[in-house]
């Protein structure tokens, strides 16, 4: 249900700005550009599972930090409010093994987690001074802009173990190697705070932060192992082309 609903949420928030995008054309005050980013992403960890996996191995939340890279098509709707649709890119993998057992040779027991991420978000922003400041002659003059904003979408998420694990069955405990993955898309919240810097008519430095906000139930071979936390913090550094 918690996809389907996330699905019908994206579907409506781009219709919306799909029409806003009429009208300010309609209006003759169109105004776009296609951004590109390059950051880090910090997860937020927390929850069950993140919380149990940090108990049993030497995995840390914080060795997921890892670079981010994404793009934007951002649409004017005034000079103090603009629209954006966003992707963005994210996989790290992470060597851990377990804390308190080694093998016959008392050599640590070894497996990767990889975790990946594809999150497509719409957002409102709002430039309390503006982008732009008027002439005379009545021709745009673009300035430091500063924004806020917030927005939703579908996380795009893939998680998986690979390696040599445990059988707690047997007693003692035998290793086996084996492969587990689970999958999804879930629904996404974020809020973002920027700053462009104009450097010609044309093109602008940006620099962003953002939160987000999202989990989804595990299931497949992690079943009945709680929700993963998929939501953090990130910075970004790119630039803009306007047209």
């Amino acid at each position: 249900m918690q996809r389907r609903i996330s699905r019908w949420l994206a579907v409506l928030a781009i219709l919306s700005v799909a029409g806003a995008e009429k009208a300010y054309a309609q209006s003759g005050g169109a105004d776009h550009a296609m951004q590109f980013r390059f950051g880090r992403f910090f997860p937020e960890g927390g929850g069950e599972f993140w919380d149990e996996s940090q108990d049993v191995f030497t995995l840390k939340i914080s060795d997921f930090d890892e670079f981010m890279w994404g793009s934007s098509y951002v649409r004017s709707l005034s000079n103090h409010f603009e629209v954006g649709l966003n992707v963005d890119f994210y996989q790290e993998t992470v060597g851990s093994s377990y804390k308190d057992f080694v093998d016959s040779n008392l050599r640590p027991i070894l497996h990767d987690s990889e975790l990946e991420m594809i999150p497509l978000t719409v957002d409102v922003r709002f430039l309390p001074a503006g982008r732009y400041r008027m002439r005379g002659s009545g021709k745009r003059v673009l300035k430091p802009a500063f924004y806020i904003g917030a927005g939703i979408g579908v996380n795009f998420w893939d998680y998986e173990e690979r390696g040599d694990f445990l059988d707690f069955t047997f007693d003692p405990p035998e290793i086996f190697f084996d492969v587990f993955r689970d999958d999804g898309e879930t629904f996404q919240a974020h809020a973002l705070i920027g700053l462009d810097l104009p450097v010609s008519p044309r093109f602008n430095w940006q620099f962003q932060g953002r939160y987000t906000w999202a989990d989804d139930d595990l299931g497949g071979a992690f079943s009945g192992l709680g929700k993963i936390e998929l939501g953090g913090a990130a910075a970004f550094v790119g630039g803009s082309v306007r047209f």
